[in-house]
């Protein structure tokens, strides 16, 4: 297909499809015989690609590592995602500001005093976003470290139990080598080493899967300030607490009191990893 052909199926025009040629990003072939451009499918769908990444305001450099496959798609994403969260910030102060002045007499404007409070505004979003991301970095640790899935089958030997394991790698494009056989299969996911053991209920049986090295979960790097505050949001007996909280205010009652701190207690010990709770 020809340059007007790719400008009429993307709405790309022709100046920026040569421009995404000078830049590397399009490697149409040359007709022998009139030297004209020849673009493949290959080309069209690269194109489709660049005008989404171009909508998501990716650079020219991070759309040219994708599309050679240099680094994963998913380490570029994360990265931008950082970035357009931090221009949203930035914005979010600016926008703020601006109502601010829009409320104040513009002719006696402070310099000073809207810069300082611009800077406190992006110290405060910068903390925040902060701990928006350590939290989610810990939740995929803990789910990391361990996961539990419904098998097809009851699990009743080995066989069937490495069938479990593989068909849950394959539905979630997980790669899994078995390491070790049996009703207490040691396995590798992604690289990290995990063992895995059977457990019925009512509605069947459970594989529960635990990493065999559970301090590789990869978040060493958040404080212990932050651990202990995001034990206690997603612990297991949260929710209890503040119902039984709940109702000792209600009541005025000294034993409901009573059995709230008494339940309290052991939860907050292990908030501070004094001695854990099973999940």
């Amino acid at each position: 297909m020809n340059i007007h052909e790719m400008e009429r199926m993307t709405g790309v025009t022709k100046q920026n499809i040569r421009f995404y040629e000078k830049k590397g990003l399009l490697h149409p072939m040359r007709n022998d015989t009139n030297n004209y451009r020849e673009y493949s499918e290959s080309d069209l769908a690269a194109l489709k690609k660049i005008k989404l990444l171009r909508m998501l305001d990716f650079s020219l450099e991070e759309i040219g590592k994708i599309l050679s496959a240099e680094v994963p798609l998913s380490n570029v994403l994360e990265q931008h995602l950082i970035e357009l969260q931090t221009r949203q910030q930035k914005l979010q102060s600016c926008i703020q500001i601006c109502k601010d002045i829009l409320k104040t007499d513009t002719d006696t404007l402070n310099p000073d005093k809207i810069i300082e409070k611009m800077n406190q505004i992006e110290r405060n979003g910068g903390k925040f976003m902060s701990i928006i991301e350590d939290y989610k970095k810990y939740a995929a640790g803990q789910h990391k470290r361990r996961f539990s899935f419904k098998p097809d089958t009851m699990v009743m030997n080995p066989a069937e139990f490495s069938e479990a394991l593989f068909q849950y790698a394959n539905e979630n494009n997980r790669d899994l080598i078995l390491i070790k056989e049996g009703m207490y299969p040691v396995f590798e996911l992604d690289g990290v080493e995990y063992t895995a053991q059977r457990a019925f209920d009512r509605f069947g049986a459970t594989v529960h899967c635990s990493m065999t090295h559970p301090d590789e979960d990869g978040i060493d790097t958040i404080s212990n300030k932050r651990k202990i505050l995001f034990r206690f949001i997603s612990g297991p007996y949260l929710f209890m607490l503040i119902v039984f909280l709940f109702m000792a205010i209600s009541r005025q009652n000294i034993g409901w009191t009573a059995l709230t701190a008494i339940m309290i207690f052991p939860y907050l010990l292990w908030c501070f990893g004094i001695f854990p709770i099973r999940k």
